[in-house]
């Protein structure tokens, strides 16, 4: 096999600008530095091959320490590309081990060269240099082969080893040789050597695109992966949140049934009231009535000419619009309907709450005290759940004071300005709230009553909370005090247009 100078050099040009040429194309889309690190670096690697074959045509500076320092870069160049495969691997201390090894080598080489003049010695040092720094390109390999045993890991580890293998093979050849008349005369370590690095340096390029390429694809596959992980997720959550609506409708079902049913649990009690309030009416009505018709079966005089009649009309219409309050306030109080927001003054509202619980009061001998603002206290909201709200207080204040209560049984409410909102109290002087309980009064089925529901005070607070505003309670064993403050906005609605909006917790 007969090898020259120009067939050389044309040849192993080709491999280099063709392969890298042609993955720097490939791999364009991709922008990657590593790229054009390895591309540029075979290139500058092809013009020092270019520049060593061409002893004779080019100065000797040029020859010797230019094309030395362009194949020293070259290599750099691709080792560095390789190694950025093992990252997050830290790269300094073989970035270093390159440094040490690319300087200890120009500067030996030089010194065979400069002052020896032993070209031959500095041909061997040449060929055993870049086997042994190729085989670098096998160690990259094998831990990447460690890592994923892929078909690119494998192909570098045979291109480092045919690297190593063929120079070393061109490295014992010279050596054998003892002299060195013509660089370029052919010779059998000189034709192991060029088809060696036909073949590794085929095999290198192959493998380097091909890692990229299963590194770009296995990145794909977990971008695929995490895609498909958020998609579960995202419908994960959305089933859970169809699912958290429907608990919500249940629960505001739920809360809207137990705010019916703490209603009507009172039920008994204020029908005896209702009875007992309306009779005192109704009883003024008939007897009116009656001394009406005996006044005008009797005398043949004008109604407006008995002062009598005229009283007995006065009563009337007083009975008849007091038995409509009465009847008017319960109704509202016990309508099942949906919310309604409105703009009242609280001062009726406590008013009307006294006014359909004073009998039982009075039959309980239980004396309320009434203090009020002297101010309208103009609030925005639900009247008939804050109506629930004071007679759940007025209720639980009568059911404070144990069967034989030795001292005078008081219930004292008072309502007064703030700025910004305004403060209602409800006072018993009882027995107090139960210690073991004290703490979580407020919560769902928590009550110290052998008949109570554990329902009212925590629906009381749900109601005041809804409307912007606060309870809270002080209690010893001489009676208990609860406070609620609400805001007096009348353009701030409550946070809800129904208390099954409250939450449950």
């Amino acid at each position: 096999m007969k090898l020259d100078t120009q067939t050389t050099i044309f040849m192993i040009c080709l491999v280099y600008l063709i392969l890298h040429g042609a993955i720097w194309f490939a791999l364009q889309e991709y922008r990657s530095q590593q790229v054009k690190l390895w591309c540029l670096s075979g290139i500058v690697s092809g013009l020092a091959v270019v520049l060593l074959s061409m002893r004779g045509v080019v100065s000797e500076f040029v020859f010797i320490y230019i094309a030395q320092l362009l194949m020293l870069a070259g290599n750099w160049g691709r080792m560095v590309a390789l190694r950025m495969y093992l990252l997050p691997e830290p790269l300094s201390r073989a970035l270093l081990a390159y440094h040490v090894a690319n300087i200890l080598y120009f500067c030996v080489f030089c010194v065979l060269i400069a002052l020896w003049n032993a070209e031959w010695e500095a041909l061997m040092l040449f060929n055993g240099f870049y086997a042994l720094l190729c085989f670098d390109y096998f160690r990259i390999g094998l831990k990447l082969f460690r890592r994923q045993s892929t078909l690119g890991a494998q192909l570098l580890m045979w291109a480092g080893l045919t690297f190593t293998v063929t120079l070393g093979v061109r490295t014992v050849g010279v050596a054998l040789a003892g002299t060195i008349d013509d660089l370029y005369a052919p010779s059998w370590h000189q034709g192991i050597m060029v088809i060696g690095q036909f073949i590794a340096i085929t095999l290198s390029n192959i493998a380097f695109l091909r890692i990229f390429l299963e590194i770009a694809e296995r990145k794909k596959l977990e971008i695929a992966h995490e895609l498909s992980v958020s998609n579960e997720r995202a419908d994960a959550m959305h089933r859970n949140s169809l699912n958290l609506k429907q608990l919500l409708d249940e629960r505001e079902e739920i809360i809207r049934q137990l705010s019916i049913f703490n209603k009507t649990a009172g039920m008994g009690a204020l029908v005896a009231s209702l009875a007992h309030e309306l009779n005192q009416p109704l009883t003024v009505i008939q007897m009116n009535t009656e001394m009406i018709d005996l006044v005008i079966n009797n005398q043949n005089i004008s109604l407006n000419e008995n002062v009598n009649i005229q009283s007995a009309m006065d009563g009337l219409k007083k009975a008849n619009q007091r038995a409509a309050t009465i009847i008017q306030t319960l109704r509202n109080m016990f309508r099942h309907g949906n919310r309604t927001v409105s703009t009242f003054d609280f001062n009726d509202l406590v008013n009307e709450v006294v006014l359909i619980s004073t009998s039982t009061l009075q039959r309980q001998r239980i004396d309320i005290q009434m203090a009020l603002c002297h101010q309208p206290l103009q609030i925005t909201g639900d009247k008939s759940q804050l109506q629930q709200v004071l007679l759940n207080l007025v209720t639980n204040a009568s059911e404070a004071f144990p069967e034989h209560f030795l001292r005078a049984k008081t219930i004292d409410i008072r309502t007064s300005l703030h700025v910004g909102y305004f403060e209602l109290t409800v006072r018993d002087n009882g027995t107090g709230i139960s210690p073991e309980i004290e703490e979580n009064i407020f919560e769902l089925l928590r009550t110290n009553k052998e008949s109570g529901m554990g329902i009212g005070l925590w629906l009381s607070k749900t109601i005041v909370e809804s409307h912007h505003g606060s309870i809270h309670f002080t209690t010893s064993n001489e009676g208990t005090c609860f406070t609620l403050h609400l805001p007096i906005e009348a353009s701030r609605s409550p946070k809800t247009v129904d208390v099954n909006k409250a939450q449950l917790s």
